[in-house]
């Protein structure tokens, strides 16, 4: 029988390879076992190859996706993550009348479909179509609700329009204006503040007024405003008149039938 060159018969090299070649198998088997389909891309089965996350549905982004293997049971979402229907606010209901303060009382004005909150006393001077003026029992506040088509139906492009005509003097008699504008929120919708520093024609007395641009339905912007003299004592009942109106402010409000 002849040898290779290193001495060893053909028929144990033989054995050796295929001792060796079976070893290996048995090696790739084990693998295949254990971890299943082996990578590709480097993603496993559920990850992306980009950002390597497991993929998560539009709809659960609050937490981790679940695999679901059909004939198993669902996964149990607790109540913590995902309040119950009747916690959730109705899209359709329309919110409800918060108690007003001590020394305030509600207005409601059907045919603006708004309601308001007002101090105990003031009196309403004008009322037409658009608007609904008030004044303070010591005329030193006044104040103005308003819901109008004219200028556009953001509360940007209303903002812009009332400014134009407060600045015809022609028009408004008011004068020399210096305006801050303010983004905010209101009924849960993007706002404007406008904080308007003036006087009036033909008089020196420094004033301000503020007023507040909400867009409603139907292409309406609702404005609430109060004005008075720029001294420090009312401009501080002002600030609190304002908010106090913001909070219970309610646009395309509707009494309940």
């Amino acid at each position: 029988m002849s040898s290779s060159g290193d001495g060893t018969p053909p028929n144990r090299r033989i054995g050796e390879i295929a001792a060796m070649v079976s070893a290996i198998t048995a090696v790739i088997g084990l693998l295949l076992a254990v971890f299943g389909v082996p990578f590709v891309g480097g993603s496993s089965a559920h990850r992306t190859i980009a950002g390597g996350a497991e993929t998560t549905p539009a709809s659960s982004t609050s937490a981790p996706a679940e695999t679901h293997t059909p004939g198993s049971p669902a996964a149990t979402i607790e109540p913590s993550t995902a309040p119950s229907a009747s916690s959730q606010p109705s899209v359709s209901s329309k919110p409800s009348p918060s108690a007003v303060p001590k020394g305030w009382h509600r207005v409601s004005e059907a045919d603006l479909t708004v309601a308001f909150a007002l101090p105990d006393g003031w009196i309403q001077r004008m009322k037409n179509d658009i608007q609904s003026n008030w004044k303070s029992p010591d005329d030193a506040h006044d104040m103005s609700v308003k819901r109008d088509t004219s200028y556009g139906s953001t509360a940007l492009e209303a903002s812009a329009g009332q400014l134009a005509w407060y600045r015809d003097t022609g028009k408004s008699s008011m004068a020399d204006l210096e305006v801050v504008t303010h983004p905010t929120q209101q009924n849960g919708q993007s706002a404007l503040w406008l904080e308007i520093d003036y006087h009036w024609v033909r008089q020196r007395e420094p004033r301000k007024r503020v007023e507040l641009f909400v867009a409603g339905q139907a292409g309406h912007v609702y404005q609430l405003l109060f004005d008075t003299a720029a001294s420090s004592e009312k401009l501080a009942r002002q600030r609190q008149m304002f908010a106090t109106a913001r909070a219970h402010l309610l646009i395309d409000w509707s009494a309940p039938s």
